[in-house]
C-alpha cells in the first residue's frame, strides 16, 4: 500500500511539469528497478538542468531509501527534496516528502522528529483543503503516538482520520483499515482488548477475498489481543495465519521492497513465542524468541526491539534464569529511556501546541477576515440599498404624480361620458315617451273610436231590425262582445304604453278592474286576490309589467271557460329571490298527459320566459289546477 501510494505520487509529480522528459524517464527506472537503481540514478543526476530537475530527483531518492530501509539517507534526501519543492506549487510531492520522513523517525523511535513532520505535512494538507493527505497524516500521529505509549492521543486522532474516510464513499477500504487497525493497536495497549478486536475485525468490512493478503498485521494484531486475554491456542492461530500471509507475499515479490516483512515476521515470532512461554514449552520459546530477535534487528524498529527485549526478559524470570532475566531487562530499559524521556514527552506538548497555536491563529485571522470582508459586503450592500432606495422612492414619486394625474383626467372623462350619456338617455326617453303618448292617442282615436263605432253599428241593428233569425243575432252578440273585450284591451295596452314602468301596485288595481268585470260575468265564482304589500313598490319594464299581467290574465280566463270551478284564488309573494304568483281554481282539473294543452298556454309560457321566469301548471282530475308563476325579486 505504500509503495502504490509513493508511486501515485510520483507520477503526480512527474505530470505536473511540461519539460525535463528524459529525466522523467530515467527517475522512473531508478525507484522500480530492483537492480539497476544506482546506475539509473547517476545517469538521472548528470541529467539535472534545472531546480525542477533537482526537485525531481530528490523526491525518488528520499522514496527509494525509505523502501529500501535506508532511514539515514532517506533523511537526507527527504530534507533536500523538501527545500526545493517548497519553492514550487507541486504540494502532493511535498505531502509525500513529509510522510515518508515521518515514517523513518517512526520506525528509528525518534517521535518527537515523526511528530514535527506529521504536524507540517497536516498544516500543509490542511491549507491545500487535501482531505486524503489529512487523514493520512492524522492516521500517522495515531501510530505514532501508539508507539510512545501515548495511547489516548493515538486514538484521537486515528479516529479523526477514520471520520474523514468515512466521510468519502469513495475512500479505497485499505486506507480505511489502515486507520482502523491504528485505533485498534492503541487500544489493545491501553488494555481495552474489546475496543481492540472491535475495531480489528471491522476491518473485515472492508477487506474481503484475496485483499486480505494486504491486512496480515491485522491477523497478528487479532492474535496479540487475544493473546493479552490469555486466549492463547486462538491466539496462535491468528498469528499463524499473519505469518502465512508474510510467506505468500515475500514470494510474490510483494514485500521485498519496504521491509515490512522483517516487521511484520519480529512482531508474529514475538507473539508465538510469548505464547509457548505462556504454555510453559520453554524450547519451543527460545527457538522463537532467536528468530524474532533476527528480525526485530533486520527490521530497524526501535518498537519491535523494544517488545522483544520486554517479552524475552519475562520469559528468563518465568524459567528462573536471573543473570538474562537482569540482562534483557536492561535492555529493554536502555532502550526505552532513549526513546521514552521526559525531555521527549515535552518536545511532543510543544509540537502540538505550537501546531494547536498556529491553527487556532489561522483560524482567528480567517475569522477576522472573514468578519472584514463581511462589514464590507454589509456596507457595500447598504450603500447600494440607499442608492436604490432613493431611485425606487424617485420613482415612486414620478409614477405617483403620473397615475394621479391620469386618474384625474379619467374621473373627468368619465363624468363627462356619464353626464352625456345620462342626457342621451335623457333625450331618448323623452322621444321614446312622446312616441308612446303619439301612439297611444292614435289608437285611442282611430281603433278605438273604429271599434266604439262598431259596437254602436250592431246595437242598432239589433234593435232597429225585429231579428227572427237566432244565429244571426248571437253573431251580432258576439261580434259586440268581442269588440268590446278588444277595447278593454286596447285601454290596457294604452296604459303600458303611457308608463315607463309598472309595479305591482300598478298590476294590483289592474287585477282588481279585471276580476271586477269577471265577477260580473260570473256571480257564481268566488274571487279572491292577495299580494304581500312589501312588493307593492318592486317595479317592472312596462313590456314585462303587462307580460306578467297578460299572463295572469289568461290563467283566470281559463279556469273562468274550462274549470267549471266555482273559486278562484290569485296570490303574490315574495320568496328569498323570487316573486311567486299563483293561480288556483277548485275545478275539475285535468289530466296534463292526456289534454293537449292550446296556444294560450304556448303564450303564457313565452311571456314568462320573456321576463326570465318560469311557469309549472300541476292539476289532476276533480282535484283543480294550480299555475305557479316565479320569477326574478327586481327590488324597489
Amino acid at each position: 500500500m505504500k509503495r502504490i501510494l509513493i508511486y501515485s505520487c510520483l507520477i503526480l509529480f512527474f505530470i505536473s511539469s511540461a519539460t525535463a522528459q528524459e529525466i522523467r524517464k530515467l527517475l522512473v527506472k531508478a525507484y522500480t528497478s530492483q537492480d539497476s537503481s544506482d546506475y539509473y540514478f547517476k545517469i538521472a543526476k548528470k541529467s539535472i538542468k534545472t531546480q525542477a530537475d533537482e526537485a525531481e530527483y530528490f523526491f525518488c531518492k528520499n522514496a527509494r531509501c525509505g523502501d529500501y530501509n535506508k532511514p539515514d539517507s532517506a533523511i537526507y534526501y527527504g530534507e533536500k527534496a523538501i527545500a526545493l519543492l517548497k519553492k514550487t506549487a507541486n504540494n502532493d510531492a511535498l505531502l509525500t516528502v513529509y510522510n515518508n520522513i515521518t515514517k523513518v523517525y517512526r520506525k528509528n523511535g525518534q517521535y518527537d522528529k515523526a511528530i514535527s513532520y506529521s504536524l507540517a505535512g497536516l498544516k500543509l494538507a490542511e491549507s491545500a483543503n487535501k482531505q486524503n493527505w489529512i487523514a493520512f497524516f492524522n492516521t500517522n500521529l495515531s501510530l505514532t503516538y501508539h508507539d510512545f505509549e501515548s495511547y489516548k492521543k493515538g486514538i484521537y486522532y486515528g479516529k479523526k482520520a477514520l471520520n474523514i474516510w468515512l466521510a468519502n464513499k469513495k475512500s479505497d477500504p485499505k486506507y480505511i483499515s489502515n486507520t482502523l487497525n491504528a485505533i485498534a493497536i492503541n487500544y489493545d495497549d491501553w488494555q481495552k482488548p474489546d475496543s481492540a478486536l472491535y475495531y480489528h475485525k471491522k476491518v473485515f468490512k472492508y477487506i474481503k477475498g484475496k485483499d486480505t493478503l494486504e491486512i496480515s498485521d491485522t491477523y497478528n494484531n487479532i492474535g496479540n489481543t487475544l493473546l493479552k486475554q490469555k486466549k492463547y491456542k486462538e491466539a496462535e492461530k491468528w498469528i499463524a495465519t499473519s505469518l502465512k500471509i508474510c510467506d505468500v507475499n515475500f514470494a510474490n515479490g510483494n514485500e521485498t521492497r519496504d521491509f515490512n516483512y522483517y516487521y511484520e515476521r519480529a512482531t508474529c515470532y514475538t507473539n508465538l513465542a510469548t505464547i509457548a512461554c505462556q504454555l510453559n514449552n520453554f524450547q519451543k520459546a527460545e527457538k522463537l524468541f532467536k528468530t524474532a530477535y533476527e528480525y526485530a534487528k533486520k527490521s530497524n524498529s526501535a518498537e519491535k526491539l523494544r517488545d522483544y527485549y520486554f517479552q524475552k526478559a519475562e520469559f528468563e524470570k518465568k524459567r528462573n534464569n536471573l543473570e538474562k532475566t537482569v540482562q534483557e531487562q536492561e535492555n529493554y530499559i536502555k532502550l526505552r529511556d532513549s526513546v521514552f524521556d521526559v525531555e521527549r514527552e515535552q518536545r511532543f506538548s510543544e509540537l502540538e501546541a505550537k501546531y494547536q497555536n498556529e491553527k487556532k491563529e489561522k483560524q482567528l485571522l480567517q475569522s477576522k477576515t472573514k468578519i472584514l470582508e463581511k462589514e464590507n459586503e454589509i456596507r457595500k450592500k447598504n450603500i447600494q440599498s440607499l442608492v436604490l432606495a432613493g431611485l425606487v422612492l424617485g420613482v415612486l414619486i414620478v409614477s405617483y404624480l403620473i397615475y394621479y394625474r391620469q386618474k384625474l383626467k379619467n374621473k373627468q372623462q368619465k363624468q363627462e361620458f356619464e353626464l352625456k350619456s345620462a342626457i342621451a338617455k335623457i333625450e331618448t326617453q323623452n322621444k321614446l315617451q312622446e312616441q308612446r303618448l303619439q301612439i297611444s292617442r292614435d289608437l285611442h282615436d282611430n281603433i278605438g273610436s273604429q271599434l266604439t263605432f262598431i259596437i254602436s253599428s250592431v246595437d242598432n241593428i239589433k234593435y232597429a231590425f225585429d231579428l227572427q233569425n237566432a244565429r244571426l243575432d248571437n253573431k251580432l252578440t258576439n261580434i259586440s262582445t268581442f269588440a268590446k273585450s278588444t277595447i278593454i284591451e286596447l285601454r290596457d295596452t294604452i296604459w303600458a304604453m303611457n308608463k315607463s314602468e309598472i309595479s305591482f301596485e300598478d298590476l294590483q288595481t289592474r287585477i282588481h278592474n279585471f276580476i271586477d268585470k269577471a265577477r260580473e260575468a260570473k256571480e257564481e265564482i268566488q274571487f279572491g286576490f292577495d299580494i304581500n304589500p312589501i312588493l307593492k313598490n318592486t317595479a317592472f319594464t312596462s313590456l314585462e309589467g303587462m307580460n306578467i299581467y297578460r299572463t295572469i290574465q289568461e290563467a283566470v280566463n281559463n279556469s273562468i271557460k274550462y274549470a267549471e270551478a266555482s273559486n278562484i284564488y290569485i296570490t303574490i309573494q315574495p320568496d328569498g329571490d323570487s316573486i311567486v304568483m299563483s293561480v288556483r281554481d277548485n275545478g275539475k282539473g285535468f289530466n296534463a298527459e292526456q289534454v293537449e294543452l292550446g296556444n294560450g298556454i304556448a303564450n303564457m309560457k313565452k311571456r314568462i320566459s320573456d321576463v326570465g321566469g318560469t311557469i309549472e301548471i300541476h292539476s289532476k282530475q276533480d282535484q283543480g289546477t294550480i299555475i305557479t308563476i316565479t320569477i326574478p325579486n327586481r327590488k324597489a
